[in-house]
C-alpha cells in the first residue's frame, strides 16, 4: 500500500496531514444521513441513476457521461484495468495511486517532472517527452497534491491540442476542484479524449463515505460501466449527493473560510525563517525545509501535539519537504506559534 495523510495515534493530535474541509460536513447531510438509516435493510441503487442525473443537471451535461465511485480512488483503479494504455506518462510529483493502479494494469510508467522551482509545466519539453517515450496516455492532477499548482482551461487548452495532433488520452484528476471557484474541463469532454475524476469528500467532508465521479464521452464511460463492481456506491453515500450538490450556502461557505485562512496561514509561514513555503490554489501548502529532514520537524511537533505530513515518497521531493492543511483559525493559530517557537528555540537551523 501506498503512504497516505491520516494519523492513526492519539486522539488528542491536530492531524495537519489530511486535506479535507475542516468545517465539517453540513447540516443536510448529517440529516439525509440519519434519514438514511430507515431504509439500510434495502439495496442501494446500482449504478446511481438518480444520482447522476442530478450531477448531470448541476454541470450541464448528459448522466451518460458520468460514472460514480466508491470515492474517486476506486474509479482511478477501474480506469485503469479497463481502458488499457501501453504507455503512461504521470506528471509529477503527484499524489501516488496512479503510478500504483495503472502499474497494476500493465502499463509502462514514465514520469514528466514538473519545473524544480514552482513546479510548473513547460510544454515544450513536455512534447519532447511525448514523442521520446511513445506515450498514450497522460496523467494530471490539477490542481496539484501536493504542489497545490492549478493550470487554467487556456493552459489545459493548449496541453489538449499537443495531446491530439499525438492521439494521447488525457486523465485529468480534479480532485481539489471545488477549492476554486474557476470549474475546469467540463467543455472539452465531446472534444478530446479525456477523463475528468472528482471527488466529494474532501470538500464536502465526507471521506468516511466514499464518494467520488467521473466524466467523459459516452463510450469510456460505458466501458467502464461494464467493469465496475455492481453496487458499488452504498446507500448512504448515494442519499447525501443530491444534498451536497444544492447546498449553494455551505459551498460560499468554505470558500469564505478557505480565502480567509489560506491568507492567514500564508502571511504567518512567509514569516519563519526555516522555511520556503509555496503558493496554493488548494486547501494545503507544500513546505520546504532549509537545514533539516522533514522528519526531524514532524517529532518535534508531535510532542507539541500536532502531526504534518513529510512529502519523500513523492517522486521528486525529497527528505525536506512536507504538506500542512488549512484548518481551522484557532488550529492554524497552534501550527505558527508551534514553528515559531521552533525557529526562536533554534532546534530548526540544522
Amino acid at each position: 500500500m501506498n503512504k497516505h495523510g491520516g494519523y492513526y495515534g492519539d486522539g488528542n493530535i491536530i492531524d495537519f496531514s489530511i486535506n479535507i474541509n475542516p468545517l465539517g460536513p453540513s447540516e443536510r447531510v448529517i440529516e439525509s444521513l440519519r434519514s438514511s438509516l430507515d431504509n439500510i435493510d434495502k439495496y442501494p441503487e446500482i449504478d446511481g441513476k438518480r444520482q447522476r442525473e442530478a450531477i448531470s443537471k448541476k454541470l450541464g451535461i448528459s448522466s451518460e457521461n458520468i460514472i460514480l465511485g466508491n470515492g474517486a480512488i476506486q474509479l482511478i483503479y477501474v480506469f485503469s484495468r479497463c481502458i488499457k494504455f501501453k504507455n503512461i506518462s504521470i506528471i509529477q510529483p503527484t499524489f501516488n495511486e496512479y503510478e500504483r493502479a495503472f502499474s497494476l494494469s500493465g502499463s509502462n510508467i514514465e514520469y514528466f517532472r514538473t519545473d524544480k522551482d514552482n513546479f510548473n509545466i513547460d510544454l515544450e519539453k513536455l512534447k519532447i517527452h511525448l514523442d521520446e517515450k511513445n506515450i498514450n496516455c497522460l496523467v494530471l492532477c490539477n490542481p496539484n497534491n501536493p504542489t497545490g499548482n492549478f493550470y487554467n482551461n487556456d493552459f489545459l487548452k493548449k496541453l489538449l491540442e499537443i495531446l491530439d495532433e499525438r492521439n494521447i488520452f488525457l486523465f485529468i484528476d480534479e480532485s481539489f476542484v471545488d477549492f476554486l471557484e474557476e470549474k475546469t474541463t467540463i467543455e472539452f469532454i465531446d472534444k478530446y479524449n479525456i477523463f475528468i475524476l472528482r471527488s466529494l469528500t474532501k470538500f464536502y467532508a465526507i471521506p468516511g463515505l466514499r464518494l467520488g465521479f467521473g466524466i467523459s464521452n459516452k463510450y469510456i464511460i460505458k466501458k467502464m460501466k461494464d467493469n465496475i463492481e455492481p453496487w458499488a456506491v452504498n446507500s448512504l453515500a448515494l442519499n447525501v449527493v443530491k444534498n451536497i450538490i444544492e447546498d449553494d450556502l455551505y459551498y460560499y461557505k468554505s470558500l469564505t473560510w478557505l480565502y480567509e485562512e489560506r491568507d492567514f496561514l500564508y502571511s504567518g509561514l512567509k514569516n519563519i525563517s526555516y522555511l520556503n513555503i509555496y503558493k496554493t490554489y488548494t486547501n494545503f501548502f507544500l513546505c520546504r525545509l532549509k537545514n533539516i529532514e522533514a522528519f526531524t520537524l514532524q517529532n518535534l511537533l508531535l510532542e507539541k501535539g500536532i502531526y504534518i505530513r513529510t512529502c519523500e515518497d513523492f517522486v521528486g521531493l525529497d527528505n525536506t519537504y512536507f504538506r500542512i492543511a488549512i484548518k481551522r483559525r484557532e488550529e492554524n493559530i497552534l501550527i505558527l506559534d508551534a514553528l515559531k517557537s521552533l525557529d526562536k528555540a533554534g532546534e530548526l537551523n540544522g
